[in-house]
């Protein structure tokens, strides 16, 4: 099975959930990476971009 990578700076879905750090911020763009960050922050948002 290939693994998932980020299009724009190739950093792997496995890497960032390993280490907890992207390559950039089209990494975020990535389903399980944005369930990761909803998951750990129980779906809150940063103030700045509530609307």
């Amino acid at each position: 099975m290939e693994e998932k990578c980020c299009s724009k700076c190739g950093t792997s879905v496995k890497e960032i959930l390993e280490t907890g750090f992207v390559g950039c911020e089209k990494c975020y763009d990535l389903p399980e990476i944005k369930n990761a960050v909803d998951k750990m922050f129980d779906g809150k948002r940063h103030p700045k971009n509530e609307k």
